[in-house]
């Protein structure tokens, strides 16, 4: 009997933690994105979230995005003024 209660608890504590671990990771590109003030950090959260929803491999593809920073792009300037127009 008390092999059988040890074993409920063990079951429980096991299924808690992977809800947490879940839930965690889930939200961890968000996290990383927001702490390093990425300009798509929404968009990095919900990626991260799909991810887990799909098993994880779209999940890496936004723990990636959430450390790339995207670069200024660099136009040629508009006939009439000499400096290059920036695009963020």
């Amino acid at each position: 009997m008390a092999l059988n209660i040890l074993a409920l608890l063990m079951l429980i504590f096991v299924t808690a933690f992977a809800v947490y671990l879940v839930f965690v990771l889930g939200g961890l590109p968000g996290r990383i994105a927001r702490q390093r003030n990425h300009p798509q950090a929404d968009a990095i959260n919900i990626t991260g979230w799909l991810g887990v929803l799909t098993g994880g491999i779209v999940w890496a593809v936004a723990l990636i995005w959430a450390y790339v920073n995207p670069r200024p792009v660099q136009l040629a300037s508009p006939p009439g003024k000499p400096e290059a127009a920036e695009v963020r």
